[in-house]
C-alpha cells in the first residue's frame, strides 16, 4: 500500500468527512488507495469493525460502494450515522439553521440551567460557556425530529471541544487551557455553513451515485455473530485502539454527556467493557479475552517482561493484564472477521507499535502472527511512519497489517 498520511489532516477535501472528527481518525486516502488497489466497485461492501467517526463507511458511500461499520461508543456510532445522511435537502437544512440562529441570537445572556451530571465538568468547560451550549441545545431541540435536527445536533457536538478547556491529542488525554468565554454562536455558524456547503456539493453531483452505508453501535469482538445483508464484505479496513493506556471514552466525554448518550459513570463503565481493552486501569476480571492468547509465547513473553519492570511499583495499574486483554480482544475480532469476509478478501488493520516501561510491543507483528494462526495469509506489514516521544526510547512504527481471508 503506498505510503500516505494516517491522520485525518486532509479529510476536509471530501464532503462530510470533517463534520465531526476525532484526533485518532485516519486518512480517507488510506481507504481510497485500498479501493483502487484491490479493484473494488459498485455492489462491493467495505467493513470497518472500529468505525470511529465513520471515515471508512462514508468514503465507501461517496464512492458508490456499500459500507458497514461497528462502533462501541454510542456517541460515535450516532455521529457516524448522521454524517452518512448526505441526502438531506440543503434547502431544508438551511431553513432549520436560520430558525435556530434566530432563537439563540448571540447567546450573550444564556440562562443558568442544570448542567449534565458529568464528573469534574467545570474542568472540561467553564460554566458560563456550558450555559451557552445548553441554550443552543434547547433551541435545536425545538426543531421537529428528523435528519435536519440530527445534523444540527452534530454541529453542536463538533464545537464542544473547541469551546471547552481541554486540548486532546491522538495519543494523550489533553492539557487544560481554561476559557472564561468562548464564541459558541460563531463556532456553530461556521460548522453549519460547512455542512450546508457539503450538502450542496453532494446534491450537485447526484444522489444516485451514492452507495449504501450503515454504522451499528456494537462490540467489534462480537463480529462473528453478525448477520447482515451487506455481508460478506470484499474488504475490511480499520484502525483498532492502540495499546497506549488511553481511556478512549475520555476523548468523547463532553459529547457523551451533553448529547445525552450517557447519564453517569455506570454508563461509561458499560461502554468501556464493550471495547477492546487498552487501558491499564480497566481491571475487568469478568472479561476473559486474555485466555485466548495464553498459547502465544510472543504475547506472554512481553507481558511477563512488563511485569518484571513494574515489580514493586504498586501503581494499581496492571499493564501485563492490559497487554493480554488487548491481544485477546483483537484475536476475537480477527476470528469474527474471518466469517464476515468473502473468500480472498483483505483485512487491513492500521496499528502502531507501543512501549511500556521500556518494553517495546510489536503490535503489527503480533497481529500478523495471530492472523496466520486463525487461517489468514499474511500478505504484508507496510510501514506508514515512525514515531518517537520523550516517554520511551524506542522508535515506534505505525503500519498497515494486510491479511487475506
Amino acid at each position: 500500500m503506498p505510503v500516505t498520511l494516517t491522520t485525518a489532516l486532509h479529510n476536509s477535501s471530501s464532503p462530510a468527512l470533517d463534520w465531526y472528527l476525532m484526533p485518532e481518525a485516519f486518512s480517507a486516502g488510506l481507504v481510497e488507495q485500498a479501493l483502487a488497489r484491490y479493484g473494488l466497485g459498485p455492489g462491493d461492501t467495505i467493513l470497518d469493525p472500529f468505525s470511529g467517526t465513520g471515515t471508512t463507511v462514508l468514503v465507501a458511500k461517496l464512492a458508490g460502494l456499500n459500507g458497514l461499520g461497528l462502533e462501541a461508543n454510542p456517541f460515535l456510532a450516532w455521529a457516524s450515522c448522521v454524517k452518512l445522511g448526505v441526502e438531506v435537502s440543503p434547502r431544508a437544512f438551511d431553513a432549520a439553521v436560520q430558525r435556530v440562529t434566530a432563537r439563540i441570537g448571540d447567546l450573550a445572556d444564556a440562562p443558568e440551567v442544570p448542567l449534565p451530571d458529568m464528573p469534574r465538568i467545570a474542568k472540561w468547560m467553564t460554566p458560563a460557556v456550558a450555559y451557552k451550549v445548553m441554550a443552543l441545545k434547547a433551541a435545536i431541540l425545538e426543531e421537529k425530529e428528523g435528519p435536519e435536527r440530527e445534523l444540527l445536533l452534530l454541529a453542536l457536538a463538533a464545537i464542544l471541544r473547541p469551546a471547552g478547556n481541554l486540548k486532546l491529542t491522538a495519543h494523550a488525554f489533553g492539557t487544560v487551557q481554561r476559557k472564561d468565554d468562548a464564541p459558541v454562536a460563531p463556532l456553530f455558524a461556521r460548522k453549519t455553513a460547512k455542512i450546508l456547503a457539503d450538502l450542496q456539493v453532494v446534491h450537485a453531483a447526484g444522489l444516485k451515485r451514492l452507495g449504501r452505508a450503515e454504522v451499528a453501535n456494537a462490540d467489534s469482538r462480537d463480529l462473528g455473530q453478525l448477520s447482515h445483508p451487506l455481508l460478506p464484505a470484499q474488504l475490511a479496513i480499520t484502525s483498532p485502539p492502540y495499546l497506549n493506556n488511553l481511556d478512549y471514552t475520555m476523548q468523547t466525554r463532553l459529547e457523551l454527556f451533553f448529547l445525552d448518550h450517557v447519564r453517569g459513570l455506570p454508563d461509561i463503565k458499560a461502554i468501556r467493557k464493550s471495547m477492546v481493552i487498552c487501558d491499564a486501569k480497566a481491571m475487568y476480571r469478568d472479561i476473559a479475552d486474555h485466555e485466548r492468547v495464553a498459547g502465544f509465547r510472543s504475547i506472554q513473553g512481553i507481558a511477563d517482561e512488563i511485569a518484571v519492570r513494574h515489580a514493586g511499583k504498586n501503581w494499581g495499574w496492571d499493564y501485563p493484564f492490559m497487554t493480554r486483554q488487548y491481544f485477546g480482544g483483537l484475536h476475537r475480532v480477527l476470528e469474527g472477521a474471518k466469517k464476515a469476509l468473502a473468500p480472498g478478501a483483505r483485512f487491513i488493520l492500521v496499528v502502531g507499535e507501543s512501549s511500556h516501561s521500556g518494553v517495546k510491543v510489536p503490535v503489527p507483528d503480533i497481529l500478523g502472527e495471530m492472523g496466520v494462526q486463525l487461517g489468514y495469509d499474511l500478505e504484508a506489514i507496510e510501514v506508514h511512519r515512525l514515531r518517537r516521544s520523550s516517554s520511551h526510547q524506542h522508535e515506534l512504527a505505525e503500519s498497515s497489517v494486510i491479511l487475506r481471508a
